[in-house]
């Protein structure tokens, strides 16, 4: 069978010669008796095809209306004005213009089409293509985990730390991992920084893990003590596992491990607790590397006795690691995290994000955990710029006393504006801890970012509670104005009485005043 050889440039020649042919006639048509008038045909052309056909031929309609138009009313037509003439090739060349526009926009967007679905993780979306691999690899077959960078506005940015936080896609799947890492903003310009995992739980396991994150989260809100938010986190499990009675009765003995850490930037000191959760890393100033000695508890599910806190007094410039694993099988080889991470040389790194993605090779390595994250915290230490404090004496007296030391130091930090209103909140909160409380007591001003947080402490355990007074009544009215001043206020405990504290929001005009660091809205790593 003889085979017909195709050219397909004279079809092509042939449909283009006509078009111009037309396109010169409708113009001509359009124009008659001399007057210059523009078809809609020749400037909606370009435009249709431009959203319809191909891209190249949209080119060449385009190009064939603007030659037809030029040589129509440049040259066919005559009598007529230099402005109406130009006026009407200009509506051609704008009309050729905008088809090109549309064309490159067709194009962008069959290049980027949009995410599907489920199938891309924006926590593993890295910011740049610099993606490592790790240097020991389970199998050939196997693709290499994913190392990414955490982009900063996806968590937290509390004035107390400086952090960053890198994680690895779960196998390049889009399983959800069984562990979690999270930094939690606390009142008076602390943080909390989290770490936990479900080793146990089988498929539950991430579903689980979510919970407990939202959990601790809600429990940080009351500013409870570490130990104490660990006690009820376990009462969150044990609602979580399910019954004996039911399908899932194997995941009844589901246990989860957490560690929960609170960093004060006026004091410089970290409080935490783990519930059979590894030890942090701390990476001094210096260089040298060390292990956080937390007492050894069971995980959450098994927490007999319960766990215990630990206070550590950190040097400024200091860098908390801590990591979140997803378990593989078999177990990951001998060697404990700590003494894996002491080992890497972190302490010859002062940039956050090499820190993190060294403690992550680590982590993958020899097969130790299938994917893991790591947040890395360097502490900030607040000074006189940021915190100020008087002791005062059990008499009412001391409340004058209290407005003048408000008004001296927001005058010397620069927050004039601010200083009816702080003197007002402190002035009710000494009232009410001198007249329903026990010495000592004690205000403390602490600027923070945009925040400025009043605190009034003394020795008693009894907390106030918000009530609305009557036309008549007397008193009850000193917390209710706190509220209304201030975008939150509350109470923490201590181990010598409470700490009533109201935050207030400042100004933009008087965010120029402040240090510098903000606080971006909570999300989860």
């Amino acid at each position: 069978m003889s085979t017909v050889r195709r050219l397909p440039w004279q079809p092509v020649s042939l449909l283009l010669g006509l078009y111009l042919a037309a396109t010169c006639l409708v113009q001509l048509r359009a124009s008659a008796g001399g007057l210059v008038r523009w078809s809609d045909y020749s400037v909606l052309a370009p435009l249709v095809a431009a959203a319809l056909l191909p891209v190249r031929r949209t080119l060449t309609i385009g190009v064939a209306t603007l030659v037809a138009s030029v040589a129509v009313y440049g040259f066919a037509i005559r009598g007529v004005s230099e402005g109406g003439r130009t006026v009407v090739i200009a509506s051609a060349v704008l009309s050729f213009g905008l088809s090109i526009v549309i064309c490159r926009t067709r194009l962008r967007l069959q290049a980027d089409p949009p995410a599907q679905g489920h199938r891309q993780r924006p926590a593993s979306t890295p910011l740049n293509s610099d993606v490592k691999q790790t240097p020991d690899m389970p199998s050939r077959d196997t693709p290499p985990p994913l190392v990414t960078y955490m982009p900063p506005d996806l968590l937290p940015q509390p004035a107390a730390v400086e952090h960053a936080a890198w994680c690895t896609a779960a196998d390049n799947t889009t399983a959800p991992e069984a562990h979690w890492l999270d930094v939690i903003p606390l009142p008076a310009a602390r943080v909390a920084l989290v770490a936990g995992t479900v080793p146990d739980g089988g498929d539950a396991a991430p579903a689980i893990a979510a919970e407990l994150r939202a959990a601790v989260r809600a429990l940080a809100d009351m500013d409870l003590q570490p130990e104490e938010l660990l006690t009820h986190l376990e009462h969150v499990l044990a609602r979580l596992r399910p019954t004996n009675g039911s399908r899932h009765a194997d995941l009844s003995g589901a246990t989860a491990t957490c560690l929960y850490a609170v960093y004060d930037p006026v004091s410089a000191r970290c409080t935490l607790a783990s519930a059979g959760y590894p030890a942090p890393t701390v990476v001094l100033p210096e260089g040298m590397v060390t292990t956080v000695e937390v007492p050894t508890s069971p995980p959450l599910g098994q927490m007999q006795p319960h766990a215990e806190t630990t206070e550590v007094d950190l040097a400024e410039g200091s860098v908390l690691l801590l990591h979140g694993y997803t378990t593989t099988a078999p177990a990951p080889p001998t060697g404990t995290d700590q003494a894996v991470l002491v080992k890497a040389g972190l302490g010859s790194q002062s940039c956050l994000n090499t820190i993190c993605r060294t403690a992550l090779d680590v982590l993958l390595s020899d097969r130790r955990y299938a994917h893991a994250g790591v947040l890395a915290a360097r502490t900030r230490m607040f000074g006189d710029s940021n915190v100020a404090g008087w002791d005062l004496a059990a008499d009412l007296a001391a409340v004058s006393q209290a407005r003048k030391h408000v008004s001296q130091t927001l005058t010397e930090w620069g927050l004039e504006d601010a200083a009816p209103t702080t003197e007002l909140i402190a002035s009710e909160l000494v009232t009410n801890a001198l007249r329903h409380a026990c010495p000592p007591v004690r205000l403390c001003l602490i600027l923070h970012g945009t925040g400025l947080t009043c605190e009034v402490s003394d020795g008693s355990s009894v907390s106030p509670h918000l009530k609305r007074a009557r036309t008549f009544d007397e008193s009850g009215r000193g917390l209710f104005i706190v509220a209304q001043l201030t975008r939150r206020w509350g109470t923490r405990y201590t181990g010598h009485g409470k700490i009533i504290w109201a935050e207030e929001q400042l100004q933009p005009s008087e965010d120029a005043h402040t240090d510098g660091h903000t606080m971006a809205a909570h999300s989860d790593f």
